[in-house]
Parts: structure tokens; sequence; C-alpha cells
């Protein structure tokens, strides 16, 4: 009967540890926060300012390392929106920005804070970052406009860049 015993709760212990187990393996949620930017248009035809939302014909981006194009996030796609990943290791990225390949291209960089958040035992942390400062080049870009500086998903319009129709 002592034998009985020892076998059920040793499966009712296996039972328990196997059920709280599949709790800190699953995870529904991302790990990353990127940066979203907007692309708009400032029409300034018949002297009247007008900004509308736009397509850039063939978008390029590639996030900058020390001075080199390191990774092609996008190549010549037609694009209304980006979505650049921020490093979650120092506190600032680069990117390199050409909407049209005719066009000079541009350079962004971004300085932010990081800050490590709990997502829950099976996804572990993600960093949500806080923008500081947004310097860019202004070969096509007119202007940068921060919607928001808490980037801590990737559903917000973080930025918008406006561009001049000529």
């Amino acid at each position: 009967m002592r034998t009985l015993y020892q076998i059920l709760l040793t499966c009712a212990a296996l039972i328990g540890v196997a059920a709280c187990e599949n709790e800190t393996k699953l995870c529904d949620q991302t790990l990353r926060t990127d940066l979203h930017v907007h692309f708009s248009l400032l029409d300034t035809t018949k002297g009247i300012i007008r900004v509308r939302d736009t397509t850039m014909p063939k978008v390029t981006v590639y996030a900058i390392s020390n001075g080199v194009n390191k990774d092609s996030i996008y190549r010549k796609q037609p694009l209304t929106d980006a979505f650049m990943p921020l490093a979650p290791t120092i506190d600032s990225s680069i990117f390199f920005l050409r909407v049209d390949s005719t066009l000079t291209p541009d350079t962004l960089t971004f300085r932010y804070k990081r800050t490590r958040h709990f997502i829950s035992p099976g996804c572990g942390f993600g960093t949500f970052f806080f923008l500081d400062t947004v310097i860019t080049t202004l070969h096509t870009i007119d202007s940068v406009l921060i919607n928001s500086k808490a980037v801590t998903n990737s559903n917000d319009t973080h930025l918008t860049l406006f561009f001049l129709n000529h």
C-alpha cells in the first residue's frame, strides 16, 4: 500500500511540474519594438502648403555600424511606412535612407535611452526606448516630426518624415 501512495505522489508531482513548465516555454508576444517611421509629402504648389501621405517608390534602408552599411532592412520597395530596429545594446542607431534610386540618400541618427522590460517567464525581457534626439541630413528630407518619444511597440507612429514636392 505504501508503494502505491509513493507512485501516486510521484505521478502527481510530475503532472504539476509538467503543467507549470508549459507557462514558461510559451511566448505569444514579440520582443522587438521597432521605430515606426511614416512618410509624408509637403505639397507647396499654388503657394499653399498641404501635407499628404505618400508612398515612396523605391525605399532602401540600411543599418549603419562603424560607418559601414551593415544590414539591409528594405531594398528598393515602395513604402508608406518603414520600421527600423533600434540597437538594444547601445544608445544610438544610424540608418541610410534612400526613398528613390534617383535621389540623394539621407542619414538618420537616433539617440535614445534604453529600458529593459520584463514581459513574461516564457518571453523574458524586451527593450523599450525613449528618443532623445533625431539628427538627419536634409538632402531629400525637408523636416522631421517626433510623434512619440516612447518606443514601446511598433503600432504607434513614432516619427514622420516630410519630403518636398518640387
